[in-house]
């Protein structure tokens, strides 16, 4: 897994950001939703690494959370495959309180054995399970 720029990182998996300066997610060349996940929010679940959060949490760019919304109602909706772009930080209180993350220093890095699926997604909670394909 190697440390990456934000945009190198998507691009990997074909998926080009509307706005770098504030998008975090995106629809791949192949269809699948490629979104920024903070690391310390993956926990285990029986045989997957599980990914939940809210939108409502998040303070940061309203654009780029909207465009989250969006692409996460997508790619619900269509049944879409969801590939891991890890976001590490170690200001994690920060991104826990729902501030500007983009302020924040971070590593990204991408595991492509890992794919997702939306399991439980209401609008604002939103649950992921990634499996190794």
């Amino acid at each position: 897994m190697s440390k990456l720029l934000f945009t190198e990182a998507f691009a990997r998996y074909g998926a080009e950001l509307v706005n770098p300066q504030w998008a975090v997610s995106a629809i791949a060349k192949d269809g699948a939703l490629v979104m920024s996940c903070w690391v310390h929010y993956i926990k285990r679940h029986g045989d997957a690494l599980r990914y939940a959060d809210k939108l409502s949490r998040w303070e940061g760019n309203s654009l780029g959370n909207e465009l989250l919304r969006r692409h996460l109602t997508e790619a619900y909706a269509g049944n879409y495959p969801v590939r891991y772009l890890s976001a590490k930080t170690e200001d994690t209180n920060t991104v826990d309180c729902g501030h500007d993350a983009s302020k924040v220093k971070k590593v990204f890095a991408v595991r492509p054995e890992l794919v997702g699926h939306i399991v439980e997604f209401d609008g604002d909670s939103f649950i992921i399970d990634f499996s190794r394909a």
